[in-house]
Parts: C-alpha cells; sequence; structure tokens
C-alpha cells in the first residue's frame, strides 16, 4: 500500500517541521506520480482551501506520458492550516478511481457536502468522497508529524518542558491537531487507517 510506505518514509524524523516539498519528493519517488505542483491562490478559505487536479502530460509526439497533479490551495489560510491542506491534498494523490470526482456534476456534488452537513443518511459517490475528503486529513497527519517527532514531543510536553501550543508551532501544525496526535489514543487511530 502506497500510504504505508510514505509513513513509513517519514516516522523517523525527530525534527520539525517536515517540509510538503518533502512528502510531494516522496510520492514522487514511490512512482505515484511523475510531477506534483503546488499552487498558492488568493482565494477565499471559506469557498476553497485545497484542491487537486491529474492529468496526463505528452512532452512530445514519442515521449512516455507522465502523469501530473497540481494541488491549488489557499494563501490566505494560516501557514499551519497552510500545509494541512496540502498535506491532505497529497493523499488524495494515491486515491482510488471511485473516490475521485471525474464530471462538473460530480464536482458539485461534493462540493456541497463538504460547505454543508453530513449526515448519515445521505448516501452515494458524494457522500464518500466527502468521508474520504475529511479522512485524508487524519492520514496526512502521520507524515506531518511523525511518530518519533512525536514521542520527543509527549517526552517534553509530560515533563512539563513544553506546551501544546510551543510544540504546535514546532511542528507548523494547527493546536487542535496537534493535540489529537499528542494523545495516548493516537497510536491505536494511526494504526486503524494508515497500516
Amino acid at each position: 500500500m502506497s500510504l504505508e510506505k510514505l509513513i513509513k518514509a517519514f516516522e523517523q524524523i525527530e525534527e520539525l517541521p517536515v517540509e510538503i516539498t518533502d512528502a510531494r519528493d516522496a510520492l514522487v519517488a514511490l512512482g505515484i506520480q511523475d510531477q506534483i505542483v503546488f499552487n498558492p491562490q488568493d482565494a477565499d478559505p471559506s469557498k476553497l482551501c485545497g484542491v487537486f487536479y491529474q492529468f496526463t502530460k505528452h512532452p512530445s509526439v514519442y515521449a512516455i506520458p507522465e502523469l501530473c497533479t497540481l494541488i491549488v490551495y489557499s494563501n490566505r489560510l494560516p501557514v499551519a492550516w497552510q500545509r494541512v491542506v496540502c498535506a491532505k491534498e497529497l493523499i488524495h494523490v494515491m486515491d482510488g478511481r471511485v473516490e475521485k470526482t471525474r464530471t462538473p456534476a460530480d464536482v458539485v456534488a461534493l462540493l456541497e457536502k463538504l460547505l454543508g452537513p453530513l449526515s448519515t443518511e445521505d448516501f452515494g459517490l458524494a457522500d464518500f468522497v466527502a468521508a474520504k475528503d475529511k479522512f485524508a486529513l487524519y492520514q496526512s497527519l502521520p507524515i506531518l508529524f511523525p511518530e518519533a517527532a512525536r514521542l520527543k514531543a509527549v517526552a517534553k510536553f509530560k515533563a512539563g518542558e513544553k506546551t501544546i501550543e510551543e510544540i504546535a508551532d514546532w511542528a507548523v501544525l494547527p493546536v487542535p491537531l496537534t493535540s489529537l496526535v499528542m494523545t495516548d489514543g493516537w497510536p491505536a487511530i494511526h494504526q486503524q487507517f494508515c497500516c
């Protein structure tokens, strides 16, 4: 599984922050894509935090086609959230075909789900893709806050040397997500969806 390989590539890192470009380069090295480009846009984050578009590029007539991903994100978000959005979109690069929108109607249905309340009474492709979008955020956390760094941070927190806010600043992650990763329950959560 590609996600497991990606997480393993980062799990021994102790120094934070993990650079998003390093995660991108790891995906390319795993052969998931040939090229991944980040593109910050002056977009209202209440309407667009991040999105990706995949395409095949043909550099020349007889050249081998290149698999490319363009990740667009709002530069109006705080840097910590920009990093999370980009990492989440990198997780989507590994999504299966059923988890991706392919038509304008699919995109509109997904946006309605993402901007509106998720309901346990809704069923369908848009609901599934919206749930996967949320799930991808959690799947990205072990890359942004690898296990070795987490263990180091937990020890400093429990010894009273660092606060959650200081650890969040070190990791360049939002405080709520840092708090989640710092909990004793995080390893079990991580194990359920990553490996």
